[in-house]
Order: C-alpha cells, then structure tokens, then sequence
C-alpha cells in the first residue's frame, strides 16, 4: 500500500500513543482511508494496539466505517511495524 500521504501522532500518557494516518484508497486512489489508533508501548521495542477504527471517505465526502482486519487485531508491533502502520 506504500506510505500514508499524512500521518500525525501524540503521546497521550507515559506508554499510550494516538495515531491518526490517511491513506489513499486501494480502488479509487482519490478516495481515503483513515486509521486512527492507540497503541500502549510494552517495551523499547515492541507495541499494543488497545483499540483503533479505519473510516473510507469517499471523493464525494461520504464516510464509512470499515471492518478490523484481522492482522490489526491487538497484536503486539515491534518499533518498525508502529511507525508504519501496518
């Protein structure tokens, strides 16, 4: 899928990081599709998505929520894999 056109992060607590990306759409590349996330940090390395949703939006500005797919499925990231997105 390549990189996200825009990706903004925040730290929330001491270990809980949000994440907002925006991605092109896979279909219809003037569409978008919105991940935003938070992630607890386990250790220097390795993070946990505690929760997250992914909205499409529509060139035409309707949105729509989309179903986890099952890799987003709260299982721990290491640094690379957080930083992505992925």
């Amino acid at each position: 899928m390549g990189a996200p056109k825009a990706k903004f992060s925040k730290k929330v607590t001491e270990s809980d990081y949000l994440l907002v990306s925006v991605w092109n759409g896979k279909k219809h590349p003037e569409d978008e599709v919105i991940r935003i996330e938070v992630s607890k940090k386990l250790d220097e390395t390795t993070w946990k998505q505690e929760f997250g949703i992914s909205l499409y939006r529509t060139k035409e500005g309707k949105y729509l929520e989309l179903k986890p797919r099952p890799e987003q499925d709260n299982k721990p990231k290491n640094l690379e894999q957080f930083m992505s997105n992925k």
